[in-house]
């Protein structure tokens, strides 16, 4: 076994846990190769610290720009659209309560051009769940693709996948304000819903 260069710098520069730290340290004391090693990274970030850094001349950040290619600006990279719910049990409260039985989850569908998104909230304060369905109109199939991303503040929280029906799911939903950030291959959609306990 010998010092791979991350655990080389990891160790020169102080990163490593007690023990690793421990390990290395008596490895180098039986180990010519790994002394090299560690000479050379040493010295490399010495001469680093040492040399007079100087930023690049225009004339070679133009030279070395010409190999990366460069996108138009205005180009957009999809279409992005606002989904809106269209139903709410919390709205709803004769839906929420039909013939007298208590709503055990909230129930939202939001819509966005050819798309219905069925959500399902439920679960006590401290630990809601999301479970939904992205639903294409006027089709009988299934969307193959797409990732979903659950917002709050601009913060993305948690990360789904989109399974063989539709269905996505996040398990630790926090309170307040929200956004369901849905990534299609061509299409953004965002829609924004609120999680708080019924009134």
């Amino acid at each position: 076994m010998h010092l791979s260069s991350d655990v080389a710098l990891d160790l020169i520069e102080g990163r490593l846990a007690k023990d690793e730290e421990t390990f290395w340290k008596e490895h180098l004391g039986v180990c010519g190769d790994c002394v090299k090693v560690i000479d050379q990274w040493r010295q490399l970030r010495a001469d680093l610290r040492r040399s007079q850094l100087k930023s690049a001349t225009a004339e070679i950040l133009d030279t070395v720009m010409e190999f990366f290619p460069q996108g138009d600006e205005k180009e957009a990279r999809h279409p992005c659209v606002e989904a809106t719910v269209v139903f709410d049990t919390f709205r709803d409260g004769t839906v929420a309560n039909a013939r007298g039985a208590v709503a055990v989850a909230r129930q939202l569908v939001l819509r966005a051009e050819d798309f219905d998104i069925h959500i399902k909230i439920w679960g006590v304060p401290d630990h809601r769940q999301m479970l939904g369905q992205l639903l294409p109109r006027g089709t009988a199939k299934f969307v193959g693709t797409a990732r979903f991303h659950l917002l709050q503040n601009g913060e993305r929280l948690e990360t789904a996948t989109i399974d063989e029906i539709g269905e996505f799911h996040f398990t630790d939903l926090p309170e307040g304000d929200l956004s369901l950030q849905i990534d299609l291959p061509n299409l953004t959609v965002v829609g924004a819903l609120n999680v708080r306990e019924a009134q």
